[in-house]
């Protein structure tokens, strides 16, 4: 089964929720990249842009292996990219002034495959939750345990839209596993509104098995 890639890229500018419009040049090298990234996987990939802070973006897209990505990265048409964008992203050698940097991992699932009649992928919805939750390695069989019972409450409000997830390939740290969640909702404010429902009282119950937890929500950028 192929894994799935997530970067993370801070753009080395300022944007705002009052201002999150991307440049067209930017658009248009966004689109360049996602055209090599495609032959060379052999599958989609796809740009979103966080709303809480537009100037990260987001590339998802499926590789055959976390070893098929590796090959790629020292090519000639990956080194082309970098040099592309040198200018407009913030990579491993600098860091914005909170701390933010480029990061790419993968995912032990495709979470872009599944989608059956009745559902929507995730990452057609207006707006995409993601959810980083970071579980101890001696707590990671009762988070799975306990989140299969409570995942259907989360499918039952986001409903068309799928919840799909994987868990982090590469570590941060030895014994901390990372559960990545992806679900879809109509807006911010309708992701909110989950907390109000009496479900959420028994979903948020995987809260004691994770250590941390992070939320943002993204946005899919229109063109690519």
């Amino acid at each position: 089964m192929p894994v799935t890639e997530l970067a993370i890229i801070p753009l080395n500018r300022n944007l705002t929720k009052e201002n999150p419009t991307l440049a067209a040049s930017l658009k248009q090298k966004f689109l360049s990249a996602k055209l090599v990234l495609e032959k060379a996987s052999g599958h989609k990939f796809y740009f979103f842009q966080q709303i809480e802070d537009p100037s990260i973006i987001y590339i998802l897209g499926s590789w055959e292996s976390p070893q098929a990505h590796a090959a790629f990265l020292p090519s000639t048409e990956n080194q082309k990219l970098l040099e592309l964008f040198k200018d407009d992203i913030i990579t491993d050698e600098k860091e914005k002034s909170d701390g933010e940097k480029m990061t790419m991992w993968h995912l032990d699932a495709d979470v872009f495959s599944g989608v059956n009649e009745e559902d929507k992928s995730v990452f057609t919805a207006p707006v995409i939750s993601l959810n980083r939750h970071f579980v101890p390695k001696d707590k990671k069989a009762g988070f799975v345990k306990k989140f299969d019972e409570v995942k259907g409450l989360l499918e039952d409000f986001t409903t068309p839209y799928q919840v799909v997830g994987g868990w982090r390939i590469e570590k941060e740290a030895e014994g901390k596993d990372e559960w990545v969640l992806f679900s879809g909702f109509g807006s911010v404010e309708n992701h909110h509104e989950f907390a109000k429902t009496e479900g959420f009282a028994r979903f948020r119950k995987i809260a004691e098995f994770v250590e941390g937890f992070e939320m943002k929500h993204l946005r899919g950028i229109g063109g690519l």
